[in-house]
């Protein structure tokens, strides 16, 4: 074997040098393409985040009231995340607890489809509010 490897590199020895140059292109081409990969799933993931209201919808249920709020009208925007949830817009009667009025407002949320019955028409859905802003998080799982 070993013989055969230096009478290969005594007759082709000015083939090693644009051998190494194409396997280091290689292994940099591969390392960028990762990098670009794993920078894409990253974006993914924080749109998936921005579409969701991840962060708003978290801060929301961590500080707010609790309410009650009736489902008036509820569609699919055509919008899917993780290819599971479907972000569905819910028109929304909002009651808080404590004596304050009712208002109605609107919240595009990613429903699972199993929950989708959850949100009809008609059903009563739990949600926190923020009083000021009047912001909304769903309080009851939607996955």
């Amino acid at each position: 074997m070993l013989d055969l490897f230096a009478v290969w590199f005594t007759k082709y020895w000015y083939l090693i040098v644009p051998i190494a140059v194409v396997a280091l292109l290689a292994f940099v081409m591969i390392t960028l393409g990762k990098r670009h990969v794993f920078r894409m799933m990253h974006m993914q993931g924080v749109v998936n985040r921005e579409v969701m209201g991840a962060d708003r919808a978290e801060r929301v249920l961590r500080t707010g009231q609790p309410a009650v709020a009736t489902v008036l009208e509820s569609y699919d925007t055509g919008v899917r995340v993780e290819r599971i949830y479907i972000i569905v817009r819910l028109k929304l009667q909002v009651r808080p607890e404590g004596g304050l009025p009712a208002y109605q407002t609107e919240l595009d949320a990613p429903i699972s489809p199993v929950k989708l019955a959850d949100f009809a028409p008609g059903r009563s859905v739990k949600l926190r509010f923020d009083p000021v802003s009047r912001e909304i998080a769903i309080d009851q799982p939607m996955r």
